[in-house]
């Protein structure tokens, strides 16, 4: 069984060995690789509706992993032991979804040592979360998959500065170590910017408030970092 470019991304930023948990498994595929290809030595699979875990179950039995990948139906963290896991896994969601997920499990987080996120939309509230709540981003991906971009977090506890708005856009570690696709990441974010400003800028209101200024100010942020920046290199 192969991953696809999203889910091998997520993956391979989970330690190997880990006692992982996937959270929102589907068909629990993500937990079977990483069984058999980052030699974790836990992994409990969790979905909150019993389609999913139903589904689950029904690859883990075709791959002969039954005994080994426990699937548990349960809210968010919530099917987990404190001190059960060391890893925690949550892709495919949005970001605002994931960081109340996380938010939700305070006992079981106590005892997380990485989590590895990916989120469908929304990365910088996510960012911001971690950064709020006791954790640091130390490495991020792109990752492609039937056309579309995704982005891969993975954090560790202990306190750090905020990164500044456009940074929390962007991605911290992105913006560091620049990886192959990520001038197309940082098109799309922009993009995405100033479609929200088009569409608020149709109201007077809208275009006087406090949120258009922050996010014209992100973006004017971004532009001259990520445009001006290279020009001058150039």
């Amino acid at each position: 069984m192969r991953l696809d470019g999203r889910l091998a991304a997520v993956a391979a930023l989970v330690p190997f060995g880990a006692r992982v948990a996937d959270v929102g498994t589907d068909h629990a595929y993500l937990a079977i690789a990483l069984v058999k290809d980052r030699g974790a030595k836990t992994v409990v699979a969790t979905d909150k509706n019993e389609g999913p875990c139903a589904a689950a179950r029904r690859t883990l039995s075709a791959e002969g992993l039954s005994d080994r990948v426990p699937v548990r139906c349960g809210d968010g963290l919530a099917p987990l032991l404190p001190g059960e896991v060391d890893t925690v896994c949550i892709a495919g969601m949005g970001g605002g979804l994931i960081a109340s997920i996380l938010a939700a499990g305070s006992k079981v987080l106590a005892g997380i040592s990485r989590l590895v996120l990916q989120p469908m939309n929304d990365a910088a509230t996510l960012r911001r979360w971690l950064y709020e709540n006791g954790w640091h981003i130390v490495e991020e991906s792109l990752a492609t998959a039937d056309g579309r971009l995704y982005e891969i977090i993975a954090a560790e506890p202990g306190e750090e500065i905020m990164p500044e708005p456009w940074l929390l856009t962007i991605g911290p570690v992105l913006w560091q170590e620049k990886p192959p696709l990520f001038s197309r990441h940082v098109d799309a974010q922009m993009e995405r910017l100033r479609r929200i400003l088009q569409g608020m800028e149709k109201s007077d209101a809208a275009r006087e408030s406090e949120a258009y200024r922050n996010i014209a100010e992100e973006l004017r942020d971004m532009e001259r970092h990520c445009i001006d920046g290279e020009e001058q290199k150039s």
